[in-house]
């Protein structure tokens, strides 16, 4: 008997050794924890901080607690909340932090794919908003522009593709046959195939114009988001202005393009709509049938897609605190967790990073007998992960810099200033806007965003201007790439998906290109102005040109609101 339960006692231990590295990896951080403790110097206690650092990656490395890369990225998180150096002092050995920020965000994004979240989130979103025409396109637009606010705009509108064509081959099958007045049979005819097509393409095209203005609604939706960014934190090293706190917040982003955001996706919605309405006019209307038919689409597909599991569950919550924390990182409206930090200066890309740390330490199906995987596998990013980006982002901000150091971007600022100096400041922007918008239909956004950022930056320095006036408008039009198939990778998609011509598409991303220029300035110069204070020449950006010291901008009346003039 003794016997029977020496060996029960082995096996229960032989099944716990299986979770020797779990265990490590929660016990050695709190077991290292006494060493930064050992005295009250701060100086001292900012080098014992360093070494505990050191031995918990030494520990993560040696064990092969979590995939050596994440493991490499601890420091990010450690060394910021203790106080040694800031968040961009320790991502500049690895990426620039803007570029950390962003990186941490595609892999929460790739996470969020491979667990499945994303299609449950869509096919909920579309079935709750309704199957009528106007509903279904509504629910498409809403369920990509979602999405792309926090997956690429590229996997959020290639995910509908499928969808669109199962839903289309439901309703619009030339096979099918209906009964006339007279209660024949008859095919759909030659005009009704091709309205049938017409409105596929028009549901695509819906797609890909959501995916690019989601794109704009958070920081990390889109690369030339981030360029503003990058180039704010680079004006406030260069002034010595960083004390006084980062002008622009993940926050205050959201508060400004949000509901842009969701204007101008209403907006395409009303545009489209009224065009599928218009070639369909001589068609029957969708019937009761055609509507059972979608929600029976809609419903087999979620079926598929069974319970929500444990796993999807986890990365729901860790992909809601990630939000949460950037969203309460600096609000400015209240206090934020960043705040208490006062040592160093902590930034977005440490509870990113934290939260990646998470995703690669949590078992995605937690059992007592063997060991899980975690929530996400570092061969899944490595094949996933669109590393191309990264490298353009990183690329782009190196041109970007070389343009301010090199005086490029002072010399064409100087020189726009003078060919440019009869307009108002409403009136330069809307020209800044226009032309971005379609210099961006046959360039990178990321590319025109960093090239014309800093330009702008020095153009409203030497104007005395705040420089988020120009650099946030021009960075957002960046995005509104609506005619061209190459524009952008939502574009490409669905022109391959469809029966769309170039021609097409140029009359109606022109359209959508005029009025996303014109809600874009209207937002900037209502709303942006009490937000970003743009009615005043910055505390932040005086020490980079004295002569606006204390410059007061006053509001006057114009066709366009205006609180900037010279």
């Amino acid at each position: 008997m003794l016997r029977i339960f020496d060996l029960r006692i082995v096996r229960q231990f032989m099944v716990m050794l299986r979770f020797w590295r779990a265990y490590i990896s929660i016990i050695a951080p709190f077991a290292l924890l006494p060493i930064p403790f050992q005295t009250d110097d701060p100086a001292i206690q900012k080098a014992l901080w360093c070494g505990y650092t050191i031995l918990l990656c030494a520990v993560y490395w040696v064990c092969e607690c979590l995939p050596l890369a994440i493991t490499s990225l601890i420091p990010v998180v450690v060394l910021p909340l203790a106080g040694v150096i800031s968040t961009n002092e320790v991502c500049k050995n690895y990426l620039k932090g803007t570029n950390m920020m962003f990186l941490a965000g595609l892999i929460m994004a790739v996470a969020v794919e491979h667990c499945g979240l994303h299609k449950r989130l869509a096919l909920n979103i579309i079935k709750a908003l309704g199957v009528s025409r106007a509903r279904l396109m509504l629910g498409f637009m809403m369920c990509s522009m979602f999405l792309s606010m926090w997956i690429s705009n590229t996997a959020a509108t290639a995910m509908m593709v499928p969808i669109v064509d199962a839903i289309h081959a439901a309703t619009h099958d030339n096979q099918d046959i209906e009964e006339d007045e007279k209660g024949g049979k008859r095919r759909r005819n030659e005009d009704e195939e091709a309205t049938g097509e017409s409105s596929k393409n028009i549901l695509l095209l819906a797609c890909a114009y959501a995916s690019n203005i989601g794109g704009t609604g958070v920081i990390t939706g889109s690369p030339p988001n981030l360029v503003v960014l990058s180039s704010l934190t680079d004006l406030l090293k260069k002034t010595n202005s960083t004390s006084i706190g980062q002008p622009m917040s993940y926050a205050t982003w959201m508060a400004f393009n949000v509901p842009l955001m969701f204007v101008n996706t209403i907006m395409a919605w009303g545009v489209l709509l009224a065009l599928d309405n218009y070639r369909s006019r001589n068609c029957r209307k969708a019937t009761a049938e055609d509507n059972e038919k979608i929600k029976n689409i809609l419903e087999k597909k979620r079926r598929e897609l069974g319970s929500i599991s444990l796993h999807e569950l986890q990365v729901l919550v860790l992909f809601i605190l990630l939000v949460l924390l950037w969203f309460f990182q600096q609000p400015y409206f209240i206090t934020g967790w960043a705040d208490f930090f006062k040592k160093v200066p902590v930034a977005s890309a440490t509870p990113a990073v934290f939260i990646v740390w998470l995703l690669f330490l949590l078992p995605a199906k937690p059992n007592l007998s063997n060991p899980s995987e975690a929530l996400l596998d570092w061969n899944t990013v490595a094949r996933r992960l669109p590393w191309g980006v990264i490298l353009l982002l990183g690329g782009g901000f190196a041109l970007a810099d070389a343009t301010e150091k090199s005086g490029l971007s002072a010399l064409l600022a100087a020189t726009l200033s003078r060919s440019l100096s009869g307009m108002g400041d409403w009136q330069l922007n809307l020209l800044i806007t226009f032309l971005t918008t379609f210099v961006t239909e046959i360039a990178s956004n990321t590319a025109c965003a960093n090239i014309l950022v800093p330009i702008l930056m020095e153009l409203s320095i030497g104007m005395c201007l705040n420089p988020i006036y120009m650099m946030l408008a021009a960075a957002i039009c960046c995005s509104y790439a609506f005619m061209l198939p190459i524009a952008t990778a939502p574009n490409a998609i669905v022109f391959s998906n469809s029966s769309l011509k170039t021609i097409d598409m140029i009359k109606i991303g022109f359209v959508m290109n005029i009025l996303c220029i014109f809600t874009t300035n209207i937002a900037i110069n209502s709303w942006g102005v009490p937000l970003f204070e743009l009615g005043s020449y910055p505390l932040w950006a005086d020490n980079a040109n004295p002569l606006c010291l204390n410059t007061t901008l006053v509001s006057t009346t114009t066709s366009i609101p205006s609180p900037l003039i010279n």
